[in-house]
Order: C-alpha cells, then structure tokens, then sequence
C-alpha cells in the first residue's frame, strides 16, 4: 500500500547545517553502523481512541508528508561527492501492513518498529521515512515508523507522532509549521545565519585551544569483543535526586548529568580541563519550535577539573559554561571543519575530544519533576550488546526505560575499558544522589570499583 501525496513545494538546496553534521557523523560510523541514526517512534491506539479505519490512517500518513518538507526530502551526492537535497512536491510513500489478531498487536508491533529501523536509509533511493501499520480486522491498531536522521531529529520525530496521534483524533492540524526545510537552508545562508556560525565558532575555536586534544588520548586495556561496550543503568533513585539537585539550582535535569558526567571524567582520566560535546536539540527560537527538520547539533561544554568540589559548588561555577555551550550549537559545519582544521595545525597535533553527551528524553521530560519521599537504592549496570566501530570513543545517553530515568554508555573498550565504564556510571548516580541528599562532600571513585 502507498500514501500518495501532492501539491508540496518543490526545490534542491544544501544540507543544513544540523543536516551535514549527521551526514558526516554517518560516513564516519560505516555502512555497516548506518541504522543506528535511524530514529523509530511507535504510536498505539487504545480502545476508546482508536482503532482507525485503514483508509484514514493511510489518508493521515500523507497528510502528514505533504505537511513537513524534510519528510519528502530525498538526498543525493553530486560528481564532486558533496551531498545535496531535493524536496518533491508529490509523490507515493510506501507503506507496510502487518495484519495480526487483536491479541498479537502490541508484541507486533514492536517487530514491525524494529524491522522498519533495522537497515540504513539509501541516499537517492528512498524517502527518508518509513511507516507500517498494524491491522486488526481492517483497522489500524499501531502505527510504527522510522525516519532517516537526515530528516528528523528525536524533537522532531516526537513531533510527528504526536501530530499524527492528534490529526486521527481530532480530525486537523492546530498550526501551521513554523518553518520548513527550504526556508531553514536560506536563513543559514542569509546574514543572521553566518553572523550566528561566527559566534559559536569563535566560542568554540576558544574552548579548542585550551581543552586537552583527546579526552581518551590513550590506548589502556585490549578491547572487548565487539570492542564497544554498551551499558545502561536505569535509576529510580537518580531520578529522584536529579530532580532536587536541579530545582535547587534553577537548571535543567540534563545539565545536572553532563556536570556530574564531566566532573567524574576530570578525575578518572586525570585532566585539568575536560571537554563534553552535548548535542543539542537548538529549539529555542519560535521560528523552530515545531519545525521538523534534523537540528541538533553538538555544544562544546568545558569544565576545570576540582576533584575536591562537591556537585553544588561546580554547578554553581559552571551554570553559565553549560548555557554557552547550548546556545552555541548551531553553526555551519563546514565553517566548523575549517575552525577545527587551523586550531590542530596551530597545536600541531589534532584536537578532538570525542566524548559526547546526548538527552533523548522529550524535551519536556528534561525539567525538574515531583520526587518520591524513598530512600535512595543503587541500581545494577546491565550490559547491551555491542558493536564493533563506533564514530565516538564514549557517548553518554539520558533516556527513559519503562517509565524510570535511564543513562547509558557507549565506550572503546580500548581507552576507557569496561570497569572504568561501570565506575562512571554509578558515580554518576552516587554524586547526584550525595548532592541532592546530604551535599557535603564528592564521591570517593575507589569505592565504586
């Protein structure tokens, strides 16, 4: 089955900015690790609200692709091998049907999603979104799909599921979007849009030139089989305490963590100054607050090491570093290519921390919630699978596992090996949990080990 749209805007432009720096982080990964950009969002329909009629939910799926300009948006590399977008006007989405009894669609489903994300999208070869639909009896139970990361951000992929949800409900859209993909290209060629780049460059070019040139520099342990470990914790008592310790400093949740994160870096790999690059969702503005579009980029967050500070005090200090970092994320990456380019060739040697730091909870899960009165209970690291390249030596990732607060980790096991990985991660929860609770003193990383 395919949903037919038509009547769109039509136009060939440059990758944005957020869009050449996924393109890049992409090549580096491999074919081979293409898929894990892809971004998948399942939407079930209750009893009450929903099941849909098939023809509806079909009619809705095309709706929504004419709507949003990046969804019909096709990328291609021209003969000097710079990548390149062309937005249709019309056009047939392919849409896939997993017909099942009405007791097998939510397990399904969940194979439909994982099917729908499992390979990498084909520049030039298909659209940059996927979507199947689970039918009982001719209506339409869930709706899974998977969107290219060139296409959409988490933001912009929870944006689509909630329009979707909210247009088979309620019949309509409530606004118009903010902006489209062509309109979001010529702002950042436009004057605003280079005197923007300018300024998070110049931010950046000073962090660069005063951060060590690798944050993980060292080859430490042989790696692991596959050599990046992937580890996730998943905290009721961490959600707890972030909750307190960023209500009681004016912050978000998430800069609580890439403190805590940066702060417990300084001390187990022993530098005066660490660097995090958070990637950043760059939805601050109204004219991309319901923009679909792939947006985030990474922020260059510093922090002097003070092994002796507790977590109150480094917030205190570095509230302001945090905010800089955010607001410059958005830049033109070629620009940034170049800045990064002169800075190694000045230091003579190449300057890359590659450790990262991503929230993918919503955006309005990253605020300071209700806590429970329970005591605190340290959590077990439960290892995933995992993969043997990755584009990053250490990716730290916020995220939400059945309802509670999750942080997981991505490593080379090489230069930061999988006890190392361990001791991070509960001392993470272990100095947010002191600071919300007794904040007197940092946590002692001999006694995680």
């Amino acid at each position: 089955m395919k949903a037919q749209f038509a009547g769109g805007r039509e136009g060939r432009a440059r990758l944005a900015w957020g869009q050449r720096a996924i393109w890049d982080a992409i090549q580096q990964a491999g074919p081979a690790n293409a898929h894990f950009f892809n971004i998948g969002r399942l939407i079930p329909f209750a009893r009450g609200r929903g099941p849909f009629p098939l023809d509806d939910v079909v009619a809705a799926v095309a709706a929504m692709v004419l709507r949003h300009e990046a969804l019909r948006a096709r990328t291609y590399v021209d003969e000097d091998g710079e990548p390149f977008q062309v937005v249709h006007g019309e056009g047939a989405l392919p849409i896939r049907l997993a017909e099942c009894a009405d007791d097998e669609a939510d397990e399904v489903a969940e194979v439909l999603l994982a099917e729908l994300a499992r390979t990498a999208f084909e520049p030039g070869d298909e659209w940059p979104a996927r979507f199947g639909l689970v039918v009982v009896e001719g209506r339409v139970r869930h709706v899974a799909f998977a969107l290219c990361h060139l296409a959409a951000d988490d933001y912009a992929a929870d944006l689509v599921a909630r329009e979707l949800r909210n247009l088979l409900l309620r019949g309509g859209f409530p606004v118009q979007p903010s902006q489209q993909l062509l309109d979001l290209v010529t702002e950042e060629e436009s004057g605003v849009g280079r005197y923007r780049s300018e300024a998070a460059l110049a931010h950046w070019e000073k962090g660069y030139r005063r951060i060590p040139p690798a944050m993980f520099p060292a080859v430490v342990a042989p790696p692991a089989e596959p050599r990046w470990s992937r580890a996730v914790l998943k905290s009721h008592a961490l959600e707890d305490a972030v909750a307190v310790v960023a209500t009681r400093h004016h912050v978000s949740t998430a800069t609580v963590l890439m403190t805590a994160v940066t702060t417990l870096l300084g001390t187990l790999q022993g530098h005066d100054v660490c660097a995090i690059t958070p990637i950043v969702h760059n939805r601050y503005r109204p004219a991309t607050r319901n923009l679909v579009a792939t947006l985030t980029q990474l922020g260059l967050f510093t922090l002097r090491n003070d092994p002796l500070a507790p977590l109150a005090k480094t917030l205190e200090q570095s509230h302001s570093d945090a905010m800089r970092s955010y607001r410059h994320a958005q830049y033109d990456q070629r620009a940034w290519d170049a800045m990064v380019e002169k800075v190694s060739a000045d230091r003579n040697v190449r300057v890359y921390p590659s450790c990262c730091f991503n929230d993918v909870r919503p955006v309005e899960q990253r605020t300071a919630t209700q806590v429970s009165t329970d005591g605190p209970c340290p959590a077990q690291v439960e290892w995933l699978p995992g993969v043997a390249h990755f584009n990053c030596d250490f990716c730290f990732v916020v995220t939400r596992q059945a309802g509670t607060l999750a942080i997981a980790l991505t490593a080379d096991t090489c230069r930061f090996p999988r006890d190392r990985m361990v001791t991070l991660m509960r001392g993470v929860e272990e100095l947010v949990v002191e600071s919300a609770y007794r904040d007197t003193r940092p946590v002692d990383l001999r006694v995680l080990t």
